[in-house]
């Protein structure tokens, strides 16, 4: 129903505040820079764990973009 979509919405948006996505998006980015130093491999250790950050972030973020997604296509359907 209607009422239950915009619950969803409503509890997404919270989630999406709650985590702050924007900031992990922002991460992201910055840890993804981070493998384009020549150097990055010069610390193995160091560099599978930021690799291991960056799969667990992209996981992470997909996950929430699919939840997203998800919301909106059933926004439209209803409408």
């Amino acid at each position: 129903t209607l009422d239950q979509l915009k619950d969803l919405k409503q509890r997404l948006s919270e989630q999406g505040g709650f985590f702050d996505v924007d900031r992990k998006k922002l991460e992201l980015e910055d840890k993804e820079q981070h493998t384009l130093d020549p150097d990055f491999w010069s610390n193995g250790p160091r560099a599978e764990l930021i690799m291991k950050e960056i799969k667990f972030a992209k996981n992470w973020l997909s996950s929430f973009n699919k939840a997203q997604s998800a919301v909106d296509d059933i926004d439209v359907i209803l409408e």
